[in-house]
């Protein structure tokens, strides 16, 4: 099996320079003493696939393959990014039956090893519950000259891209980071994208239990694009923890509404949330995005009947329950889901400063789309 490497500007004839392989991973991450350079990244890296192909390894080609093995003559690795906790890279297998590519995740650090854990083993359970999750198929750790490595291995989205909000021509529009390209989405796709991440999260929230997918953000990149087709196909590249936003056994038909309330305005104002090209100032995402939210909140829990004491079609009761609101409640309960929010995150001084604008705005969202559903 050979293994081939790629790195933008640093790499040739399929090897990274040798100079760079020296060259500490950026961020100055370490991990004991020693800060981890790109040549222990590929060290990790080569060692499970080594032990993969030997039958030693935890299973990865069995997952990417069916019985019988093909055999995997090459791997291409293309190291593509630096995040907080993991360095991504595209690898392709190359094998007699064809090529196949994924992702592979590797965490350098102590926090980013528990954080790859605790990522697969969520994946796991919740990509059987939506096709816009990766499917996760291996995880693993090694040591590289005494440094614990974890990897792991999940799909790759091919033709999905990170999409971020941006200033053109003094408006803010949306732009998606296609390859080589930057492309402004028209307005209506816009909203789509926007629309479609609702859904994806309120797919993925428990009403009964009150689990839900946090913390999840724009600027991170967590939510990618494809554009090839008439409309926009979203999907979710990251799940870090999913956990309840409240405590309660048994919850009544009023408890059930107030979480379902709680958790979207929670998700109306994160949807608003970015950073002008990914890295720069805190964006705020236009009143579309509300309606969008909503929008993607009743799309997401269309298919949810009988929900604990509450009989019928959930949708409906979530409805009804918003509507019987005034403009003073979604303000205040807009200004109470801000008051949990880290207050030494970057965006509270945009989010405080919007937070009861914000509250309007949900407010208009809801009565036109009861005006909109009673008009039908």
């Amino acid at each position: 099996m050979k293994i081939t490497w790629s790195l933008p500007g640093h790499s040739r004839g399929g090897q990274i320079d040798e100079a760079v392989l020296a060259t500490p991973l950026p961020a100055d991450r370490t991990c004991g003493e020693a800060t981890l350079c790109y040549g222990h990244y590929v060290r990790a890296v080569e060692t499970v696939l080594e032990k993969e192909a030997a039958g030693k390894g935890t299973g990865l080609f069995r997952a990417l393959f069916p019985a019988p093995l093909p055999t995997v003559g090459s791997v291409h690795v293309e190291i593509l990014k630096h995040g907080h906790f993991y360095h991504p890279a595209r690898m392709t297998l190359s094998t007699d039956a064809g090529e196949r590519a994924l992702v592979v995740n590797l965490a350098v650090t102590p926090e980013g090893g528990a954080c790859a854990e605790g990522e697969f083993a969520i994946l796991k359970q919740l990509s059987r519950r939506s096709t816009a999750l990766p499917e996760v198929y291996a995880l693993d750790a090694v040591d590289v000259d005494t440094h614990r490595v974890v990897l792991f291995f999940g799909e790759w989205f091919e033709g999905y891209h990170e999409f971020h909000q941006t200033r053109h021509d003094g408006d803010d529009r949306v732009v998606v980071w296609a390859g080589d390209d930057h492309v402004l989405l028209p307005q209506g796709q816009a909203a789509s994208v926007y629309r479609q991440a609702a859904e994806i999260l309120t797919r993925l929230y428990n009403p009964l239990t009150f689990e839900l997918v946090q913390p999840w953000h724009h600027a991170a990149g967590d939510f990618v694009v494809n554009i090839d087709g008439e409309e926009p196909r979203v999907r979710l590249i990251t799940v870090r923890q999913y956990t309840p936003m409240a405590d309660v056994e048994e919850p009544g038909a009023e408890e059930l509404l107030e979480g379902a309330l709680y958790f979207l305005m929670l998700l109306s104002l994160r949807n608003r949330l970015d950073r002008y090209d990914g890295i720069g100032e805190v964006a705020w995402v236009g009143d579309h995005c509300v309606a969008a939210t909503l929008q993607g909140f009743f799309d997401g829990v269309s298919h949810l009947t009988d929900v604990g004491p509450l009989d019928g079609p959930f949708g409906d009761w979530v409805g009804r329950y918003l509507v019987a609101h005034t403009l003073e409640d979604f303000v205040e309960t807009a200004c109470g889901v801000v008051s949990s929010f880290n207050p030494g995150a970057s965006e509270m001084g945009v989010v405080t400063a919007k937070v009861a604008e914000h509250g309007a705005a949900f407010y208009r969202a809801v009565q036109q789309m009861n005006t909109e559903e009673n008009g039908k």
